[in-house]
């Protein structure tokens, strides 16, 4: 070292790292620390989440000799219970429908519903409520058939 060098200066003989070779060890050092941190945490959060899926599985609108029926079939396919709370036929009727649809679960009703002409389409929805408070829907088009 030379007399009067200032600190961490090295002379050509000396041995040890620059300064420039040191900072860039530990920029990699960080990033690598940070990306697996980053991994750990992100995996860890998404697998705690809940997703809140309602799947409709048929829907149907049908007009037989002995009246007209809407039958419909849903699933859930979250990873979280679901309480069912109505289905809507826009612009026809709505029903009420009550109960709970745990993961996995599938659930199946007929209503009576109002006569209505052959090949008429109609949006029907299917509502649940997610324990998060989230409202869940699923929706398909049917067509009134006759049996």
């Amino acid at each position: 070292m030379r007399h009067g060098a200032p600190l961490g200066a090295r002379d050509r003989n000396g041995r040890g790292l620059s300064s420039i070779l040191g900072t860039i060890i530990v920029l990699v050092l960080t990033l690598t620390a940070g990306v697996m941190l980053w991994h750990t945490f992100s995996g860890l959060f998404s697998s705690l989440s809940q997703q809140d899926q309602l799947q409709l599985v048929s829907a149907e609108y049908v007009d037989t000799t002995s009246g007209s029926y809407v039958l419909v079939s849903v699933r859930n396919t979250g990873t979280s219970s679901l309480t069912l709370q109505g289905v809507q036929v826009e612009g026809v009727t709505s029903y009420d429908w009550s109960g709970t649809l745990q993961p996995g679960a599938q659930l199946s009703q007929v209503w009576q519903a109002p006569a209505e002409p052959e090949g008429t389409s109609y949006l029907l929805v299917v509502t649940a409520l997610a324990p998060s408070g989230a409202q869940v829907q699923a929706e398909q088009v049917v067509t009134v058939s006759s049996d």
